[in-house]
């Protein structure tokens, strides 16, 4: 039966990646519900720690749906919490590592711009393996920028990074090289350093659309970030253009993430330098029509 539910969680790592978000959600839901049963009844230690280390994923992937699916915060936290108590029975640092970093995560969206730093930064700490050391370098970078500290962003995004894998670093679990330019390049976004910001955009860009273009959430974000790099600029056709594959998704695959960064565009458009352009107007009608229609709007 562990071994059973080990592949059902691994398996829902990649579903996460690439099937619609509510039915992989109520999936999850299900399998955590099952792990928390049998958490109930009386098991050997060894047993007892790897349902908890299983437990802890299904509640960090519900956390990271919560936050980047849904922008339900406070929900987000909730299982973020639960995934780090789990983490701990499960006397597991490169889980512990994997969970801090998503809960900078919702920190940071949530705002909490000191507190995601303070996450990353033990993240960090507790990380051997090339992925969750590239997670929480990019958690800590994007941190850093939101609170203005941009030499301690820099040295950041120099650390080097382990070579060594985990074979379960999967789907929504791996942070891929990729994933690592992309919050490297909205954090030279967000100190206004455009140049390093497209440089990394359109590597993490190039390498998604190349090697996994499966995963569409990723994708739409690095877009979007990408455009308001050119937005930074002025370069509002070139922003328009990259942005345009995004625009046109399905609302089932409109998830929060590009839905905050749309909110942005369109807050930078109502800006005296582009509210009297006729093609900011129309973009900011496309941006609003986006934003209406999503995966919980409908």
């Amino acid at each position: 039966m562990l071994e059973q539910l080990e592949a059902e969680v691994l398996r829902l790592a990649n579903e996460f990646l690439e099937d619609a978000p509510t039915a992989v959600v109520a999936r999850c839901r299900s399998i955590r519900d099952e792990l928390f049963r049998l958490l109930d009844q009386p098991r050997w230690p060894q047993q007892a720690r790897r349902l908890h280390a299983l437990a802890a994923r299904t509640c960090g992937y519900l956390a990271i749906a919560d936050s980047d699916f849904f922008g339900e915060y406070a929900a987000a936290e909730d299982h973020a919490r639960s995934a780090w108590q789990l983490a701990e029975l499960a006397d597991h640092d490169e889980l512990r590592s994997w969970v801090r970093s998503v809960q900078s995560a919702i920190a940071y969206w949530a705002g909490q711009w000191r507190t995601a730093d303070e996450f990353a930064a033990e993240a960090l700490e507790l990380a051997s393996t090339r992925s969750s050391a590239s997670r929480a370098i990019a958690m800590r970078a994007r941190a850093l920028a939101r609170l203005g500290d941009v030499a301690a962003l820099r040295r950041t995004a120099e650390i080097q990074v382990p070579d060594q894998a985990r074979a379960d670093e999967t789907g929504i679990v791996l942070f891929t090289d990729m994933n690592l330019q992309r919050c490297l390049g909205g954090a030279y976004l967000w100190i206004g350093d455009h140049d390093n910001a497209q440089t990394h955009l359109e590597q993490a860009l190039d390498g998604y659309e190349r090697d996994r273009a499966f995963d569409y959430a990723v994708i739409a974000v690095t877009r979007l970030d990408l455009a308001a790099t050119h937005l930074g600029r002025g370069e509002l056709e070139a922003a328009v253009a990259v942005a345009e594959p995004v625009l046109t998704m399905p609302a089932t695959r409109r998830l929060e993430g590009a839905r905050r960064r749309v909110r942005d565009l369109r807050s930078d458009l109502a800006t005296a330098a582009f509210h009297a352009d006729p093609v900011a107007r129309a973009w900011a009608d496309e941006l609003d029509a986006f934003a209406t229609h999503t995966v919980l709007a409908g």
